[in-house]
């Protein structure tokens, strides 16, 4: 099932030391994680500055098995609910664990998590039994036609080539096998207020003299409407500016219409089952899909 990453090639075993190829690419192991990036992709900056191994994401505790619980959403657990436990799903950009723990929790035993920041896939091993894989979206270290299930939750969206990282995602899945998928939707109130207001602050956020302006105008103003409007229950500062700086002052961040993502199903052989914009303000596409070929 893996493979050498881009050129997918065959690996073969070497122990405790990991993986190599016949022609000598070695792919090690690190702390019980298998590296299936090239050496030259290993600890580079893709260009959000390294934002997940600084802040590895969520506002929870992902190792809680309450908070995970609380942290996946219905519409996922309700299609796991038909999947034998032993069936091969993989969690693309799995972060720190938010549904990778879920699926161990729940006894799934053929589980990847798949994430390209290495201390947040650290997190995943500390707390499941799944095989933790540090490897991009972009060329996935995976044979085609390999799994049951593809698990891509709000990942895609944050590479440097979202139409790529969906592509390979399709390119991994069984005939027959699903794929979940959640994006940002450009056509929301998210959508708007990233590409004007966070603008301004990722502006300010780039120029030291005015980086507090952005933490007046943009993270304590967070802080107080999430409290007022939505009613969210408090977490620690350190939390709440890793979750604002994933919204408004990365500058990784991709928004997708409805009819593009139709076409990215069309062209990797993928029929919608369901799709919908969701949350209060329908920030994010959820689409369920399968593969005919």
């Amino acid at each position: 099932m893996i493979r050498s990453p881009i050129e997918l090639k065959p690996l073969v075993e070497s122990g405790a030391n990991g993986f190599h190829t016949d022609d000598g690419e070695n792919y090690p192991f690190i702390d019980d994680i298998v590296c299936l990036l090239k050496e030259d992709e290993r600890g580079i900056d893709l260009g959000d500055h390294q934002f997940y191994d600084s802040n590895p994401f969520g506002e929870r505790d992902w190792g809680n098995r309450e908070d995970v619980e609380a942290g996946v959403e219905e519409e996922l657990k309700a299609l796991l609910n038909g999947y034998e436990k032993n069936a091969l799903i993989i969690d693309v950009g799995s972060g720190p664990g938010r549904i990778s723990n879920y699926l161990s929790f729940h006894g799934f035993q053929n589980v990847v998590s798949l994430d390209f920041s290495l201390p947040s896939l650290r997190h995943v091993k500390d707390n499941s039994k799944n095989t933790c894989i540090w490897g991009n979206n972009l060329h996935l270290p995976l044979a085609s036609k390999s799994f049951d299930f593809v698990i891509s939750s709000g990942v895609i969206h944050h590479t440097p080539d979202p139409h790529k990282g969906f592509d390979e995602c399709a390119r991994i899945i069984k005939k027959g096998g699903r794929l979940y998928l959640r994006l940002y939707n450009l056509h929301s109130l998210y959508g708007y207020l990233y590409y004007t207001y966070g603008a301004v602050l990722r502006a300010l956020n780039a120029f030291g003299p005015t980086r507090f302006l952005s933490d007046l105008f943009g993270f304590r103003i967070y802080k107080l409407v999430r409290k007022l409007f939505f009613n969210l229950p408090d977490r620690d500062d350190a939390a709440l500016k890793a979750k604002f700086g994933n919204l408004f002052t990365k500058d990784m961040v991709y928004f997708f219409t409805t009819p593009e993502i139709h076409d990215l199903m069309a062209r990797n052989g993928l029929t919608v089952e369901t799709g919908r914009t969701m949350g209060r303000t329908h920030r994010m596409h959820c689409y369920v899909a399968r593969k005919q070929s």
